[in-house]
Order: structure tokens, then C-alpha cells, then sequence
């Protein structure tokens, strides 16, 4: 989906207040979430939105796909609800991520961390599905 520059700075607006609404419904209050529209969110060129905490503070950088912030609705909903979930198992994940390292050969770290990652986002999607229902679609949305 093509979009002007001043349609992408008006829609990340309305995006970073959708955001920081659900943000406080989902008792995550303490965290500042920086809101990003990108084509590629992430490193993973499939991925429609990514969520980055900063290590040891509740701050985070969310980058949305440009397609998927315009369409709104509950696809929308259901993506940002899943990727807000993720700040929910941070500290978790920096066990996995910043200990285990030090502790693991190379290719073992490796199989544990990608063994992890995986298991974390389906269990992740899973809350978003039962949580995004529960929660307002996007403003720009309702009728």
C-alpha cells in the first residue's frame, strides 16, 4: 500500500494514541512505547510488526507495517494487542537471550534460543486472540 508522507506521519499519530490506549488497558502503564510505521518491520521482511525493549528499562520501540496500520480493524487490533504481550515476558527473554550465552556453546545457544522464540510466539499470538477481543478496535475504525 502506497501512502504520502503526510498520510504516514497523520496515520503514526492515530497509530502511537491507539497504541498507548491499549497499552494502558493491558496494565502496561510503566512501559513508553515509541510507535514506528515501516514497510519492513524488524528483521524479518514477512513480519507485519516488531516490539524492541530496551534492556533494564521499560521503554520499547514498536514498528508497524505500513499496510497493516492503514487497513485498522481488528487485524490491526490483534497486532498490536500480541506485540504489547511481549513486554509482558521481557524479562524472561532476557534470561534466555542475554545469560545463556555466556554459559552455551555457539550452536546450542542457537537451538535453545530459536526453540524458545517460537514457542514464545505462538503462546503469544494464542493471549492476543483471547486479550483483542476484549479490548477497542482503532479509532479510525469505528463507525
Amino acid at each position: 500500500m502506497s501512502v504520502t508522507q503526510a498520510e504516514k506521519g497523520r496515520l503514526q499519530k492515530k497509530l502511537a494514541q491507539y497504541v498507548w490506549k491499549l497499552r494502558s488497558e493491558m496494565w502496561l502503564n510503566r512501559w513508553i512505547v515509541d510507535v514506528l510505521i515501516t514497510e519492513y518491520p524488524g528483521e524479518d521482511s514477512d513480519a507485519r510488526a516488531s516490539i524492541q525493549p530496551v534492556g533494564g528499562r521499560y521503554r520499547a520501540e514498536m514498528e508497524v507495517a505500513t499496510y497493516v496500520a492503514a487497513a485498522g480493524g481488528e487485524d490491526l487490533r490483534h497486532v498490536i494487542v500480541h506485540e504489547l504481550l511481549h513486554l509482558w515476558h521481557r524479562d524472561s527473554s532476557d534470561v534466555v537471550r542475554l545469560a545463556l550465552p555466556k554459559e552455551l556453546g555457539g550452536s546450542a545457544y542457537r537451538l535453545l534460543w530459536e526453540s524458545y522464540r517460537q514457542t514464545v510466539e505462538l503462546m503469544v499470538d494464542e493471549m492476543a486472540g483471547a486479550w483483542a477481543e476484549t479490548l477497542p478496535l482503532p479509532d479510525w475504525e469505528t463507525p
